[in-house]
C-alpha cells in the first residue's frame, strides 16, 4: 500500500511545481543564454536549497543538471536547422555560451551519441 501524502506535502509539492513554473517561463523569456543558478534564485526571490528541493522533487534531478541539458538540446536544436555553409559548430556553440568546445563536445557526444559537427552536418532527419 503507498504511503499517505500529507496535506503539507501535498501543499509543499504545489508550491514547489508552482516554482518550477516560474523557472520555465523565465528561461522560455531568456535571451538564450542560459542564466546562472545564483542569477535564478535572486530573481525569483528562493534560495539555492529551495530551488533544488523543488527541481528535484518535480523532476527528480538538480537545477544545474537541467540546466545544463537544456542548453545541450538547445544547441542540437539550432545545429539541426543551421546551414553548414553558412556557420560552424564553434560559432553557434558561443551563441548558447559555451566557450570550451571540447568539454561541450564530449557532453554533446555523450548525451547524443554523435559529436556537434556530425548534426550540423546532417540538418534536419526527416520524419
Amino acid at each position: 500500500m503507498p504511503p499517505r501524502i500529507t496535506p503539507r506535502q501535498r501543499a509543499r509539492q504545489a508550491s514547489y511545481e508552482r516554482l518550477l513554473k516560474r523557472v520555465l517561463e523565465l528561461l522560455s523569456l531568456g535571451s538564450g543564454r542560459t542564466p546562472r543558478l545564483t542569477e535564478l534564485c535572486r530573481t525569483l526571490g528562493v534560495s539555492e536549497r529551495t530551488l533544488r528541493s523543488a527541481f528535484v522533487a518535480t523532476l527528480g534531478m538538480a537545477p544545474a543538471r537541467y540546466l545544463r541539458l537544456r542548453r545541450l538540446h538547445l544547441l542540437r536544436a539550432a545545429l539541426a536547422v543551421a546551414d553548414q555553409h553558412q556557420t560552424s559548430v564553434t560559432e553557434i556553440a558561443r551563441r548558447f555560451g559555451y566557450t570550451d568546445c571540447g568539454r561541450m563536445a564530449a557532453d554533446y557526444h555523450a548525451l547524443f551519441g554523435e559529436y556537434p559537427s556530425a548534426t550540423l552536418l546532417r540538418g534536419v532527419s526527416p520524419g
